[in-house]
């Protein structure tokens, strides 16, 4: 290996599902790029996220924490402090000498301010800013706040296009760019690594939402795939809102109103629309990822660039008539991971990797690929080794939580082995008989359940499945008696792991928003 600090580039899709890869064997949807970083790099195919939500998906990528650990929540009502994020992977760079640079879309409130954002903080730790706060839409310049100021010197209209022109930017910058954007744009240091952290507001469905089919939109996303609608596959337990015979949770723990935007898994018809323009907007992350790399070819940096390529989380198509995200299903936990490191590129190692990988395994790699000291704040693992090859020991089982106790969605917690999973639901902060469309959580109710499901308080229901002969996890064991001695040992894992992922809280984790915002 070089002796050369490699650059990284760290780009994450948003609710991009496992399958939706053309190298996962997916039917219709064409990757060719992101298929050939798979073939150079390594793919894994059992990767996870620990919290199936975006702001604390996404936190836990940075910082290589659970969720218990680092405290950030759409209903925590507070930002990580700055001190806390002075030890997220990015920043470790940025002290080790890296040229900081970000792209899209933030969803990690960070350092105070009104609601966490907008108090400038990221702007001012990145040394490249070309991103915005909260929802980016798929006409970023459209979108109103600082998306629609700041994206305004881009060419393209639409997401992927216009962050495309950020990203190229900050490669190869140019006089144009830089001089009509709205705010101040340094020139990437030739001879200074970099780390470039892209991330996307697509195919979430506020995005592809409104997507409105423009004459103006690239054909990619007028026409592509449209000649395949009636082949689009319905997820194999797909239920159809008004075939659903028996809700697939007890109304008291789940009522089964979800946020209207994801009202298109509803009906075959709508649910293979939005389908169609997931397939779009994915095929556009890939091809922003071939000119990225012909780029990097042509700039001479890609023999010593480490691409990253995940998401936040996955998201329900109507599996058991469920919309939306933020249950600890295989639908929305799994995601797609690829890395690719150019100088382990001519190694004979495998190219598919099948261990339990977790988000915050990935904040602790990419340090450990940069041949830097991991910080103890990290409490996931590099996968380094399985990167290398090596038949390493590695974790049986995997730890998740849904702690978004708002907007209808149920607080729970999981383990997960290669075989086995169980699933406990605690007792609603907010009344389930109410349809939440607002956010209502408190700071006091969700530091609270940061400790409370293992310091005594009990389950409202629970759930066993078998996971090898149930991939679908169609079947509750949980009444099975032969079942017993694999659920009471479940019970007792995932009641450990949630006090490990909380941890020692005696520094200081995050600080409440600003008050009277």
């Amino acid at each position: 290996m070089s002796d050369k600090s490699p650059n990284i580039i760290y780009i994450l899709g948003d609710d991009h599902r496992a399958e939706q890869l053309g190298c996962m064997g997916h039917p219709i949807l064409q990757t060719p790029n992101l298929d050939a970083l798979a073939s150079d790099g390594v793919q894994f195919t059992n990767a996870f996220c620990t919290s199936p939500a975006c702001t604390p998906s996404r936190t836990c990528h940075y910082t290589g924490q659970w969720e218990r650990r680092h405290g950030i929540n759409f209903n925590s009502e507070s930002s990580l402090h700055p001190d806390v994020w002075e030890k997220s992977f990015p920043m470790q760079l940025k002290q080790a000498g890296y040229f900081l640079g970000w792209v899209g879309k933030n969803h990690v409130p960070a350092g105070g301010g009104r609601y966490g954002y907008d108090s400038g903080y990221f702007e001012d730790v990145f040394d490249y800013w070309y991103g915005n706060h909260g929802h980016s839409g798929f006409y970023p310049k459209e979108q109103a706040g600082v998306g629609r100021e700041i994206y305004r010197n881009a060419k393209a209209e639409t997401q992927v296009e216009v962050f495309e022109e950020g990203v190229l930017n900050f490669l190869d910058p140019t006089k144009e760019f830089i001089e009509s954007c709205s705010h101040s744009l340094p020139r990437r240091p030739q001879k200074q690594p970099f780390c470039l952290c892209v991330t996307f507001n697509l195919p979430h469905a506020y995005g592809t939402g409104n997507m409105q089919l423009r004459p103006s939109d690239d054909e990619l996303y007028v026409t592509c795939y449209r000649d395949r609608f009636g082949e689009v596959p319905l997820p194999p337990t797909y239920v159809p809102f008004g075939h659903i015979v028996e809700p697939r949770l007890p109304l008291e723990v789940y009522n089964g109103i979800y946020l209207s935007s994801y009202d298109y898994v509803r009906q075959p018809r709508s649910l293979r629309e939005r389908r169609i323009r997931e397939y779009q907007t994915i095929t556009g992350i890939d091809r922003m990822l071939g000119n990225l790399r012909n780029t990097l070819d042509r700039l001479d940096l890609a023999e010593n660039t480490i691409i990253v390529f995940s998401t936040d989380h996955g998201i329900h198509h109507g599996e058991h008539g469920l919309g939306g995200k933020c249950f600890l299903y295989e639908e929305d936990i799994r995601i797609p991971l690829i890395i690719y490191d150019p100088r382990r590129r001519d190694k004979a190692i495998a190219r598919t990797r099948n261990e339990l990988v977790a988000v915050p395994d990935l904040a602790p790699t990419v340090i450990d690929l940069c041949g830097l000291d991991i910080p103890d704040s990290m409490q996931g693992v590099s996968i380094c080794p399985l990167l290398e090859g090596e038949v390493a020991e590695w974790r049986t089982e995997l730890f998740t939580e849904q702690l978004m106790d708002i907007q209808n969605y149920p607080r729970s917690e999981s383990v997960r082995t290669t075989e086995w999973k169980y699933i406990r639901y605690f007792a609603r902060m907010e009344d389930p008989r109410q349809a939440s469309r607002t956010f209502k959580g408190t700071l006091d109710d969700y530091t609270e359940c940061l400790t409370s499901t293992f310091k005594g308080e009990r389950p409202v229901y629970e759930e066993l499945f078998y996971l090898r002969d149930d991939p679908g996890e169609t079947t509750n064991l949980v009444s099975n008696s032969i079942h017993t001695d694999i659920l009471e040992s479940l019970r007792v894992r995932v009641t450990k792991l949630a006090r490990e992922a909380k941890g020692d809280d005696s520094p200081p984790m995050t600080i409440p928003f600003e008050q009277g915002a």
